[in-house]
């Protein structure tokens, strides 16, 4: 099985997301040992944006089907990925920006989508997407970024998708510990799950 994890915490070892991630990521591996992960540091990736320039140079790509550049390697690991795991703290409703970035990314036609009766058609394999999020509040329905993401990963051919969340980690009188071993906890059961289902 083939695991793409995206790491999209800028905070690096002192996030909590990453906390919560690698340990969901590490009870997969534990019941999974023949399991490959491969990594999409987003702090560390350097991607950009993508301009007109770059934007007519993926697009070439994409009528060659080129999928050894480099400006492709998103969705080109993604492709061949059996499940996504993706780690992004709440940041203002949403998620960091880097997050979108590699979602532009991942936006490679003729790899990860087609165009059929002028709508894309995903052409991913993943069987599943776990997202896994922390944030300091109580979100109350306002996650617009779980909702997007959801979306794209649906639209791009991912039949399911997960979400654990530990929130309201900075309210006065909370109890962060216990509110992250709790998300901790539903991310063990879910991994679990997972496994199970896919034995």
């Amino acid at each position: 099985m083939k695991v793409l994890f995206v790491d999209a915490c800028p905070r690096r070892e002192e996030s909590r997301t990453l906390a919560l991630a690698r340990h969901f990521v590490s009870q997969l591996r534990a019941l999974q040992p023949e399991l490959s992960l491969t990594v999409h540091c987003l702090p560390e990736m350097g991607l950009t944006g993508i301009d007109r320039d770059t934007l007519q140079r993926k697009e070439a790509l994409c009528d060659a089907r080129c999928w050894s550049d480099p400006l492709v390697r998103a969705g080109r690991d993604l492709s061949v990925a059996d499940a996504a795991v993706i780690a992004a703290p709440y940041w203002d409703l949403m998620f960091p920006s880097i997050l979108k970035v590699w979602i532009e990314h991942i936006w490679v036609r003729n790899l990860t989508f087609v165009y059929r009766n002028d709508k894309p058609v995903g052409l991913l394999r993943a069987k599943y997407a776990v997202f896994l999020t922390t944030a300091g509040s109580r979100l109350q329905g306002h996650d617009w970024g779980t909702l997007y993401l959801e979306d794209v990963l649906k639209t791009l051919g991912v039949p399911r998708f997960y979400r654990i969340a530990a929130e309201g980690l900075d309210l006065e009188g909370a109890d962060p510990g216990a509110l992250l071993g709790k998300a901790m906890a539903e991310a063990e059961a879910l991994a679990s799950a997972l496994c199970i289902e896919g034995s």
